[in-house]
């Protein structure tokens, strides 16, 4: 029963593609891992993704994660958050929903999980989700890069995370997702701008 289920989901990960937005706008998810990128680098967010252009988003998860950052780094990612209007994105859910900070929006806030979402969880649960330990944010390893990774699907997800970890995000690009990993990016070469187009126009 095992052996199909798994090349149940198989078969169903080969369906799996990315979704534009239909106003045109890219859509982009930003790893935790970035805000410490564009604050190192001292980049203007808005400036490099404007938001006539860009809709970002990030996952509630990365939104606990950001909770135990530095405060300067902190002071940054507000200030950018509010510049360019970044929106939080969190599944449909009440309080009480597991152990640890609240991962689940209510009303006006959470949204149901798209059927790509829900296969992409199926797929990757047992290999990287059971049986983790919870981390210093309350979150469980793996947890945050899940969140993210499921978000490849409908927006490009920005990373710090090196191409060759073995987890959700990879498994996200290897089956059609949209994750693009800043290890190729130089701003003393071309603006973020430039890059996310270059690797946008060829999904």
């Amino acid at each position: 029963m095992r052996h199909a289920a798994w090349v149940y989901i198989v078969v169903l990960r080969m369906l799996w593609q990315y979704t534009k937005r239909p106003d045109r706008k890219i859509a982009i998810t930003l790893d935790n891992n970035v805000w410490h990128f564009l604050f190192d680098k001292r980049l203007n967010l808005a400036e490099q993704l404007p938001p006539e252009q860009f809709a970002i988003f990030i996952t509630r998860e990365v939104e606990i994660e950001t909770e135990k950052t530095p405060v300067d780094v902190r002071g940054y990612i507000d200030r950018a958050i509010a510049d360019c209007g970044v929106k939080t994105t969190s599944v449909f859910g009440f309080a009480g929903d597991g152990s640890g900070p609240q991962r689940r929006g209510g009303f006006d806030q959470g949204t149901f999980q798209s059927q790509i979402e829900r296969e992409f969880y199926a797929a990757i649960s047992e290999r990287f989700l059971v049986g983790r330990r919870e981390k210093g944010s309350g979150l469980t390893a793996n947890e945050a890069d899940a969140a993210v990774a499921a978000q490849s699907f409908s927006s490009i997800v920005l990373t710090c995370e090196s191409r060759k970890v073995n987890g959700p995000l990879r498994f996200a690009a290897e089956h059609g997702g949209a994750v693009l990993y800043f290890a190729d990016f130089d701003p003393s070469k071309g603006t973020l701008k430039e890059y996310v187009l270059d690797f946008y126009q060829k999904l």
